[in-house]
């Protein structure tokens, strides 16, 4: 599957449990894992929905909060480069390389966030945004205005608001005429000590509709983290999986008029 740069391609969970996050998206999603190494040697799964590649799995010694999203660029070592000049950190000193799938490194941006950059290698690919991989994501930051600078210079996104800029400033960034993050900015009042996040959003599966993914993920230990919500993009719910990491299911099918302000705006890490 072809993604174009700037679109969201890969995401990726670090978690203390591999055994029980793999077994738990398995059951909302169908995925199946794939257990390699990385050309470090580093153990690493990919998730494969229809034996095509959707998302990656890697140990950590700590649980996290949210997944991390990788956007596409076309030249990784340019990509990074760029990311320097427009003010963002490269956090790693080499790119992550999956052989025959991916090579991918962490940046923060000037606001703080951090995000991947990744291109294929070695003929391989993604897939994204299709029923049980990512299609969304949204972006909460408290400085808008250091972020969106960087990420339109760097992809080159058109943004547009939605909300009134002032009370509130939800704005829109699309590539090529795809709407690809929304990005919200936090309420004055978040404590300081909360950081910017990502919530990576998979539309619900093929056959299931939202209702019947929503009782797979709760019965499988997830925690409902809102009521489910419409957007113009579908319905949705924001869901903590059961070692606590973020995520949100969507159903395009039930697509419905704007409203930008959604309780998934809530910055707090409860």
């Amino acid at each position: 599957m072809i993604i174009r740069p700037g679109h969201p391609c890969w995401v990726e969970l670090a978690t203390n449990d591999t055994e029980r996050s793999t077994r738990f998206y398995e059951s909302v999603f169908g995925w199946k894992h794939h257990w390699t190494r990385d050309d470090a040697g580093e153990d690493y799964a990919i998730a494969l929905l229809d034996d095509e590649p959707v998302a990656g799995v890697r140990p950590l010694g700590r649980a996290t909060l949210d997944w991390t999203p990788y956007l596409a660029v076309a030249d990784l070592g340019a990509a990074s480069e760029r990311v320097r000049r427009l003010g963002g950190t490269v956090l790693e000193t080499r790119p992550q390389v999956l052989p025959g799938l991916v090579a991918k490194v962490l940046v923060d941006d000037p606001s703080g966030a951090t995000v991947g950059v990744a291109q294929p290698v070695d003929g391989g690919g993604f897939t994204a945004g299709v029923p049980g991989a990512l299609v969304w994501l949204e972006f909460v930051t408290r400085g808008p205005r250091r972020a969106d600078p960087f990420y339109g210079a760097l992809f080159g996104y058109r943004q547009r608001q939605v909300g009134d800029g002032t009370s509130v400033d939800h704005v829109v960034y699309s590539t090529g005429g795809d709407t690809v993050i929304g990005r919200v900015r936090m309420a004055p009042d978040t404590p300081a000590s909360v950081p910017p996040r990502w919530i990576a959003h998979f539309a619900v599966p093929p056959g299931l509709g939202f209702d019947e993914t929503l009782h797979r993920a709760r019965s499988a230990g997830a925690r409902l983290r809102f009521q489910p919500y419409p957007s113009p993009l579908g319905q949705v719910a924001v869901l903590a999986d059961p070692l606590g990491t973020r995520f949100a299911i969507i159903d395009p099918e039930l697509a419905s008029d704007w409203d930008s302000a959604t309780p998934a705006d809530d910055p707090y890490d409860d």
